[in-house]
This record gives C-alpha cells, sequence and structure tokens, in this order.
C-alpha cells in the first residue's frame, strides 16, 4: 500500500510522526511525507521522500503577526495562538498544496500529526481513509480550540454536519493508559501503537559511558521553543560548580519567540563541566542522563520516560503546561514556571529529583507499561485491514 504522512512543519512535529513511518516501512509499504520544504533534510535523513506542501515556521509567525498579533499572550496557559496557527492559518496555506500532491500521489491512506488538519480535510474530498495520529495525552479543550478555527473551512468544502469526532477517529493511540485523560480514554475508535521517540541523525556525540558517580543533566528546549534556552545559562553554571556534568543544546530559535528571527545568542562560559553543543539526539544522550530539564514538549516527554529519567519541566506554550502538569501529578518530575526559575531553584529542583527513590518507581512503573503497548508494526496491519475495509475509489481525478 502507498501511505502519506502529514505533519506541520517543524522537526519536533516530523519526529512525533516518523516512527510510524517507520514501522510502514517495515511492513514494505510505500511511505512520503507531506510538511513544508524547511524539513526536507530531516525527512530525508530518515530516508523517506518529501512531497512539499504548507507554510514553514517563518511564514506562519508573519502571519500571525501581521493578522492575529491580539492573540500573543505571555499566559503560558493561553492556547489562542496555537489554535489559530494550527486550526486556522496552516490548514489554509496548506490545504490546495496538499490537495495536489494527494492528486499526485495517490496513496490508499492518510495519516496526519493530531495538530496537522489539512489531511483530514482533503482526505474526506479524496473519499481516502484518514487515521488521527496522536502525540500524547488528549486535551479535548486545546483541541476543540483547534476545531473551532477550521471548522468553518471543513463545512465549507466537506459539508455542514462534519464534526470534531469524524475527524480524530481512528485515533492512533501512543500515550499508555496510565498517562491518557479520561477525554482520551472516551474516544471510541482506537488503534494502540507502541512508538519509540526519534530524533534525527547527525549532531554532537556524547563521551562513552551511562550514568556514573558525577550525575549528568540534560537541559534541551527541543526544537521549538529554544528562545527561552538563555533563562538557564546561570543554572547551568551553577550545577556544574555543584559537581553535575551539564549538557545544554541550543537547538534553532523557536517558534514561540515572536520577536525578529535573527538567530540565537551564543552562550557564555558556565564553567568546565558545563557542555554547550547545538544539536544532540535525546537517544544518544539519555542513557547516561540522570535528570532531564525540558520545555514539555511530548516527544521529549516520551523520550523521558522511555528511558527512565526523572525531569523537571519549564513550560512555554502550547501542550507543554499541560504535559508539565501531568508530569507533576503523575509523580515523574516537577515543575517550575518561566517566572519561577532561579538558579537556586533549579538546583534545588534537580538536586532533589537526584535522591527521589518514589520518582523512579513510579517512572519504571510507567515505563513497562509503556513498553507494554503493541508494536507499530502490529498498528500498521490494523490500518491496512481497515484500508481494504474501506469501499474503493470510483477513480481519481484531476
Amino acid at each position: 500500500m502507498r501511505f502519506l504522512f502529514t505533519c506541520i512543519s517543524g522537526y519536533s512535529h516530523f519526529y512525533n510522526v516518523v516512527p510510524l513511518a517507520f514501522a510502514a516501512r517495515e511492513r514494505g509499504h510505500e511511505v512520503a511525507f507531506s510538511s513544508a520544504p524547511e524539513i526536507a533534510p530531516g525527512v530525508e535523513a530518515a530516508g523517506f521522500r518529501l512531497l512539499p506542501s504548507g507554510p514553514g515556521r517563518l511564514r506562519m509567525r508573519k502571519e500571525i503577526l501581521r493578522s492575529h498579533s491580539a492573540e500573543i499572550s505571555e499566559d503560558i496557559r493561553d492556547w489562542r495562538v496555537g489554535a489559530r496557527m494550527f486550526g486556522d492559518v496552516a490548514l489554509r496555506l496548506r490545504w490546495k498544496e496538499l490537495h495536489t500532491v494527494v492528486n499526485d500521489f495517490r496513496p490508499d491512506a492518510i495519516i496526519s500529526e493530531s495538530l496537522e488538519l489539512a489531511g483530514p480535510l482533503v482526505a474526506r474530498l479524496r473519499g481516502l481513509p484518514h487515521f488521527f495520529l496522536s502525540i500524547g495525552p488528549y486535551y479535548a479543550d486545546s483541541i476543540t480550540q483547534v476545531w473551532q478555527r477550521a471548522a468553518p473551512l471543513f463545512r465549507e468544502h466537506a459539508g455542514p454536519g462534519i464534526t470534531l469526532s469524524d475527524i480524530v477517529e481512528p485515533y492512533i493511540e501512543v500515550c499508555p493508559p496510565a498517562l491518557q485523560t479520561p477525554e482520551g480514554k472516551a474516544i471510541t475508535t482506537t488503534l494502540p501503537a507502541g512508538i519509540r521517540a526519534y530524533h534525527g541523525e547527525g549532531g554532537s556525540q556524547p563521551p562513552d559511558g551511562g550514568r556514573d558517580a558525577h550525575p549528568q543533566v540534560l537541559i534541551t528546549f527541543g526544537t521549538v521553543s529554544n528562545g527561552a534556552i538563555s533563562l538557564l545559562h546561570e543554572s547551568a553554571a551553577r550545577l556544574g560548580r555543584m559537581g553535575m556534568r551539564v549538557v545544554m543544546t541550543l537547538g534553532p530559535q523557536g517558534w514561540f519567540d515572536w520577536s525578529s528571527p535573527s538567530g540565537g545568542t551564543a552562550a557564555t562560559s558556565m564553567g568546565d563541566n558545563v557542555r554547550v553543543v547545538r544539536y544532540v539526539p535525546l537517544n544518544a544522550e539519555l542513557p547516561a542522563t540522570s535528570v532531564l530539564i525540558h520545555h514539555g514538549g511530548s516527544n521529549t516527554m516520551r523520550a523521558a520516560i522511555e528511558h527512565s529519567v526523572p525531569t523537571l519541566v519549564i513550560p512555554q506554550g502550547a501542550e507543554q503546561y499541560r504535559n508539565a502538569e501531568l508530569i507533576e501529578e503523575c509523580g515523574l518530575g516537577r515543575m517550575l514556571l518561566p517566572s519561577e526559575v532561579t538558579p537556586e531553584s533549579v538546583a534545588e529542583h534537580v538536586s532533589a529529583l537526584l535522591d527521589d527513590a518514589d520518582t523512579a518507581e513510579r517512572l519504571a512503573k510507567v515505563r513497562r507499561s509503556w513498553l507494554a503497548m503493541p508494536p507499530s508494526t502490529d498498528t500498521i496491519d490494523d490500518i491496512e485491514r481497515r484500508c481494504a475495509q474501506t469501499t474503493p475509489r470510483k477513480g481519481w481525478t484531476t
């Protein structure tokens, strides 16, 4: 079969989707991706073809600043700009280009990341099976806000009766029951998928060896929120002076920094125990990491659980605040708001996590439930069966 995976532009979004694409390729299916051209290097490094469609990060930022700046808020719990970006701007600028991609590629099914809504729209217009790929816990109020921005375009082109449940089901579930929300558990048609976190190729390589007597603290704000990494320069230096090995990834300037995209500022020297890199795959560093400080992105959260690493989460926006609350509620780590970040508070929380046997036990339990989910190749087999049961298309038209 031929599968088309779609995702919002940005490596973090691609990384959320690609593990299932690996499983489809392993099963012998033809796989391609469609997103903005700027993620082509990452897609190609993973061994897939990119069929370009939709806006890149800078174009979306420009559109938000031009037309929706009133919705930008310093409150990280305010989801208006995220809902506008994913439910309105990205959808409106992508769906016609994606329609052309689908006409040319002629997939048997479309599998879309949960924030990419052009995929389900084009699938309905072409009569194709569509699968909604989750990236973590299902936050009903957030996805409802996204749908409220997207619904007018869907109803204009796909009919007035379309609802959110028509879009999110079948729902590919990557989150174990222990971490899923009640609303997520209530979704009727789900396909569980035990995917493993993916973080790209290349980057700085860690020194040899696992966890040792000198605990390692890894600081990363992913590929989206790195504009805020400067908050932690002094904290990293303090942890280094306390005898910890610290790895800090600078990464690219992210979406949620609404200043002019002129590039990041190089970090000043923070001592011999602090190693500053532009980028490193998480799966290369986490086996040697004792505590992870991060922004609360879904892919990073899953990776920490996969490696049983306790986390200090400092959310910056999007779903990150919700993930941080969930991590704290489940006893898998701690949370600091950006306004609460000081070298002293960071050092206090990291030191507490290093010695917290109860957190380690809870992490091990959740990790076991995560690893017990069906392998993603089984999910692909289920998708294939469902596609075979779908009424055949009457033919492609231009």
